[in-house]
């Protein structure tokens, strides 16, 4: 699936754009936060985790391009449910990491990108993602609301008082 919006396309990413791909990702999750990692080192473990996940189609992306450049990105993952005797679809839908770079943003690419990852949902049950602040809205539109059914449960960290 190919979509055009003004000088930029979204295609599906491949092995190739995953260079590019670790580049935006850095930026996506250092942005207001401080690395623990050395961005070289994290650009290489990124793309020698990724690439497998690509080439056995576990993971896929979508990617939007302006005259060639990677501008912005989504991720999709599917997640197997487990058999169901029920009419009730088998799989989940797992988006992450929907990035634009901050200069192309407010032209529509990021609805361009969730329209492809979310162009093929037959067989999909639920979709979840975890929105970023000031996201929300671009979700809802799409029909991603809170759920009472979704909980959520992070490592526990100590904490020492006084």
């Amino acid at each position: 699936m190919k979509a055009v919006m003004n000088d930029v396309t979204v295609r599906p990413a491949d092995v190739a754009d995953l260079p590019v791909l670790a580049e935006l990702r850095w930026q996506f999750r250092t942005d207001g936060t401080e690395p623990n990692e050395d961005r070289t080192a994290f650009e290489k473990r990124f793309c020698e985790r990724v690439s497998p996940s690509f080439e056995d189609g576990s993971w896929r992306a979508w990617v939007a391009t302006d005259d060639g450049e990677v501008v912005g990105h989504i991720y999709a993952s599917r997640i197997a449910k487990l058999p169901n005797p029920v009419d009730e679809a088998e799989t989940h839908l797992y988006l992450s990491n929907l990035y634009v770079r901050p200069e192309y943003r407010g032209r529509g690419l990021a609805a361009a990108l969730l329209d492809a990852a979310l162009a093929d949902l037959d067989d999909i049950d639920a979709t979840i993602l975890w929105a970023r602040p000031g996201t929300a809205g671009l979700y809802a539109r799409y029909g991603f609301g809170e759920s009472p059914e979704i909980l959520e449960r992070r490592p526990l960290t100590a904490t020492v008082d006084g």
